[in-house]
């Protein structure tokens, strides 16, 4: 399995070929190869146990509220959620070799000369999974008391706070003249993205010739980025469309932030 961890990295590109030359690898270095399997069921598992804890907890919180029986959360019920995975790596690699020539002309002069070529590639991967979930049915399976992540963990398995999310909107439906009439959609976004990388630099000093002065000689970098969208919307094509252009919306900007920190179009 080729490898784009640090300087091992930049050491192998031995100018442009090996980071970014090549489809990277979603797992990390030192995973098997049969590790992403596993991460990516692990990541889905924990979304879908957020939703449910979350949609339980916010019903159970707000039964009653604004009225002496029945729930005003009971809406949400029928819902589905839609949950979009988006996992992304991306791997870049630059070679920047310099020469500088100097010749001594007297005891106060002297002539410098410096020269460099600059070569670099970049590939990226991109990996989606969209799906569905009806919040009924999440809600017939046993409920869930415990914390959906593990102590300790970050990032996307870690406290992705979905369950805040949905009790602040389920809470706004409950103040009366807030919101008339019930939502139409809502939409929550997480992004993560860990830049991790290394350079060489190894420099020759000769009487008159130094090579690679200044700018690293090789330089690699891996980005890894997990974005999580969920949309919730009741059933019915018209609500099912509207809820698709929130979504596709939220999609859309996800590109657009992540061509903005790739400093491309």
């Amino acid at each position: 399995m080729r490898v784009c961890g640090l300087l091992l990295c930049a050491a192998a590109i031995a100018l442009l070929g090996g980071c970014g030359a090549y489809v990277p690898e979603m797992q990390e270095w030192y995973e098997p190869p049969e590790s992403q399997k596993i991460t990516e069921n692990r990541l889905i598992n924990h979304i879908k146990c957020e939703l449910h804890k979350g949609v339980d907890d916010a019903i159970r919180k707000y039964y009653g509220a604004g009225q002496r029986s029945g729930n005003k959360a009971d809406w949400i019920k029928d819902w589905l959620a839609t949950v979009t995975l988006k996992l992304t790596v991306e791997e870049k690699s630059s070679a920047n070799p310099g020469l500088s020539w100097v010749r001594t002309l007297s005891d106060t002069r002297s002539f410098t000369l410096g020269a460099g070529v600059n070569a670099s590639s970049d590939a990226t991967r991109i990996e989606t999974i969209s799906f569905t979930y009806p919040l009924r049915e999440l809600r017939s399976a046993r409920p869930i008391v415990n914390p959906c992540e593990k102590p300790g963990e970050i990032l996307i398995e870690g406290d992705l706070k979905i369950g805040q999310f949905l009790d602040k909107k389920i809470f706004l439906s409950t103040v009366p003249g807030t919101i008339i009439g019930p939502y139409s959609a809502f939409s929550y976004q997480v992004t993560f993205v860990v830049v991790y990388g290394g350079s060489v630099t190894p420099t020759w000093k000769l009487v008159e010739f130094t090579a690679n002065p200044d700018s690293p000689f090789l330089n690699a970098t891996r980005t890894r980025t997990h974005d999580v969208t969920i949309t919730i919307a009741p059933p019915g094509d018209a609500a099912a469309a509207e809820a698709a252009a929130i979504h596709n919306a939220a999609l859309i900007g996800q590109a657009v932030a992540a061509a903005i920190r790739k400093g491309g179009p």
